[in-house]
């Protein structure tokens, strides 16, 4: 036989081994995987379709046995393919602690900086038993958040984990005073959303009930604003005080007069309540379904009409469109309405702006392109993660 002939035949026999451990993997017959493998087949033979490796594919279906026997083969711990697939992101998606585990003890931690944040968002989006051990596995062998990202329990807390992530994260040293890149306390950003059960852990927790963001705000301050009565109920359980002073002068209860809040007033410990108007700064919008009324401050409004001027100036009209399905002119004109149209409540010191559900819906485009699409530009004096929360504020309004 030639030499070339032998070469040709060598690489023939090589993948029918590949293509035998390919299809043993995705059978998971860990025999099979053994003969392939005997039989000369590449341990990082990618999976064609995906262009990821047969180590992702057995972590993706949760086959520590089959991954174990891929790694003595000589299968890299480290190797990316497709879609940024790791055998280490494989396995934490698929909430398999057996293979998190035996990956971390082939080093897989170190090629991996950003796997925190997954490990925190999955319980949360596809929650599954595996989902809170493989994030305990992480923590534990010193996993820490990348250097571009908000630490775990901020993450943790902005999505609305369960108690149970959050729980996790404080037992593995999370610290519950952490803040924000902004400044922001962890405390302040569950009371923004409601999450009552996050502030019931972090209390627990030890987190200091008076923590104020940037404006010298409190959590107690926040959650009466938004009207988040179980949220305020936990707080106030918790010994915060309701007559704790902001830096401009504000309280929890003139910012429950300034939405015209009764109930919440009574919660604060007041024994008459009317209906005093009080004039505030408001940090949220509320809105009404008449058609759609949005409630809040001309600077509020002021702000949501320079997002929307903001990403249209930056995507143009015909990228506006393709990506919201939405009129550019339409928004644009919006915007100057959002600037001119605002009028003074009749019973209440807030303002009020109506507008379509398409207009909203532009103002919702708007705030969902500024603060993850390619728009970096934000309104004077904020930043994106200030454009994160009223997205967020927004479509709990729109949930609720």
């Amino acid at each position: 036989m030639t030499e070339k002939a032998g070469s040709e035949r060598a690489g023939r026999e090589g993948g029918d081994a590949d293509r035998r451990l390919i299809a043993a993997v995705a059978d998971g017959d860990d025999a099979a995987v053994e003969g392939a493998l005997a039989g000369g087949a590449d341990p990082d033979v990618l999976v064609t379709r995906w262009r990821r490796s047969v180590l992702v594919a057995a972590a993706s279906a949760g086959r520590a046995d089959i991954a174990r026997r891929l790694l003595d083969a000589g299968a890299s711990v480290t190797r990316v393919g497709g879609f940024g697939a790791s055998p280490l992101r494989a396995a934490v998606t698929a909430s398999a602690p057996a293979v998190v585990r035996l990956l971390l003890e082939r080093g897989a931690l170190t090629t991996e900086p950003g796997v925190l944040a997954q490990a925190v968002g999955r319980p949360t989006h596809r929650p599954a038993p595996g989902g809170l051990e493989v994030l305990a596995h992480l923590l534990a062998e010193g996993a820490e958040s990348g250097p571009d990202e908000e630490a775990a329990l901020v993450v943790a807390v902005t999505a609305s984990a369960a108690p149970a992530v959050l729980r996790v994260l404080l037992a593995h040293g999370a610290d519950p005073d952490r803040r924000r890149s902004d400044g922001t306390p962890v405390i302040v950003l569950a009371a923004r959303r409601g999450d009552h059960a996050a502030l019931d852990v972090l209390v627990g927790a030890g987190a200091d009930v008076e923590a104020a963001d940037a404006m010298g705000r409190t959590a107690l301050m926040h959650a009466v604003e938004r009207d988040h009565k179980k949220a305020a109920g936990v707080l106030l359980l918790a010994g915060a005080d309701p007559g704790a002073v902001s830096p401009d002068g504000t309280t929890a209860s003139r910012l429950a007069r300034g939405w015209g809040l009764q109930n919440i007033r009574f919660r604060l410990g007041e024994d008459v309540v009317g209906r005093e108007v009080a004039v505030i700064e408001r940090t949220t919008l509320r809105l009404r379904p008449t058609g759609v009324r949005i409630d809040g401050d001309p600077a509020m409004f002021g702000f949501l009409a320079d997002v929307v001027a903001i990403v249209l100036g930056d995507l143009g009209d015909a990228e506006w469109a393709t990506r919201t399905g939405l009129s550019a002119a339409d928004a644009r004109a919006f915007a100057v309405r959002l600037r001119t149209d605002a009028v003074a409540a009749e019973q209440g010191s807030w303002f009020e702006v109506g507008a379509s559900m398409t207009e909203l819906a532009t103002v919702r485009s708007a705030l969902v392109e500024m603060a993850y699409g390619t728009t970096r530009t934000t309104p004077v004096g904020t930043t994106r993660v200030d454009v994160e929360d009223l997205l967020r504020e927004l479509e709990l309004r729109l949930a609720g």
